[in-house]
């Protein structure tokens, strides 16, 4: 059964770690069969937060949700 992901967004957070190095936080939000779900996920480079980024993250991401349905 294949999984529907309706309503998928990505929010791009840009940190410093304590030791000063630089990493993104990825908060990806969807809803599946009616409940909304999350997942955090974390890059040691910084992301720019332009639509072309979130649009490239988004479609990494329900191709990631589609390689672990088969």
């Amino acid at each position: 059964m294949t999984r529907v992901l309706t309503d998928v967004d990505v929010r791009i957070i840009n940190r410093v770690a304590v030791n000063g190095n630089p990493f993104t936080e990825l908060l990806h939000t969807w809803v599946e069969n009616g409940r909304r779900r999350n997942a955090l996920s974390r890059v040691n480079y910084t992301v720019s937060d332009t639509p072309q980024m979130r649009a490239y993250h988004i479609e990494a991401f329900a191709q990631r949700q589609r390689r672990c349905d088969a």
